[in-house]
């Protein structure tokens, strides 16, 4: 079959296509997935420069890649959720052992949890583009954030692959949502379902009344300080821009 690896970290430069990589085997639990698309998420190109390295280790060559969407082709004895044929989508965690096996390859091997059935109204490409991006939102707005209805919620950089899927979470749990963009992303921002569009550009976030119940920071320590003065009495800030350790320092 044929993959994208990586002999070294670096840019997209360090990327090739070996077109003789042997299909990967299929375990009890396995589902394999004719992958039909493959999203770029920050992580991933994070990955491929080497700036996770200190928590993430790996031995090359590589295939890097961690949303897919694609048709199921061969399944495990163990498996009961999918059969050849079905079409579906998930995030496989490439990562084992310092080696990183991940969906930029024509075929994976995916654990059957990982993976669900393909919205008939999505295309394999828009799939593919939903679940590293969904699930960094729920659990920063849910899980981190302990979203409620009725809250007031804030997202920086709403227009962004997180901010996209936080605004229709908040949305979805009855929240008033307030979401920061650029200028020319405000209709888009509305479309989405934001009550408030914000053109970061010219608005402050920390003069507006009444204050938030939970902030969502996508941009990073730029927007910490107005964030904070945005925040009413006992509210939260979830950052998704925690800093990167640094391998040679420890730190």
């Amino acid at each position: 079959m044929k993959a994208v690896i990586a002999e070294q970290y670096g840019g997209v430069e360090v990327l090739e296509i070996d077109d003789d990589l042997p299909l990967p085997r299929v375990g009890p639990n396995g589902v394999l997935v004719q992958v039909h698309a493959a999203s770029v998420n920050p992580v991933d190109w994070k990955l491929r420069q080497g700036l996770l390295d200190a928590v993430m280790p790996v031995v090359f060559p590589v295939i890097w890649g961690r949303d897919l969407s694609g048709l199921v082709t061969e399944v495990g004895p163990s498996v009961t959720l999918f059969k050849p044929g079905d079409e579906v989508y998930g995030m496989k965690d490439g990562y084992v052992a310092k080696t990183y096996r991940g969906t930029y390859a024509e075929y994976v091997v995916v654990p059957e949890k990982s993976l669900a059935p393909k919205p008939k109204n999505l295309s394999y490409e828009e799939a593919s583009a939903v679940p590293a991006s969904g699930l960094t939102a729920w659990q920063a707005m849910v899980k981190q954030g302990k979203l409620k209805p009725g809250q007031r919620v804030l997202i920086h950089a709403g227009a962004g692959g997180v901010g996209v899927m936080a605004i229709q979470i908040a949305k979805a749990f009855g929240a008033y949502v307030a979401a920061t963009a650029s200028t020319r992303n405000q209709d888009f921002l509305r479309d989405l379902g934001a009550d408030l569009a914000i053109d970061y550009t010219r608005e402050k976030v920390h003069e507006i009344r009444p204050r938030f119940d939970l902030v969502l920071d996508g941009v990073g320590k730029s927007v910490w300080a107005d964030s904070f003065g945005a925040l009413k009495v006992g509210g939260r800030l979830v950052t998704l821009t925690a800093p990167i350790p640094n391998k040679s320092t420890g730190g």
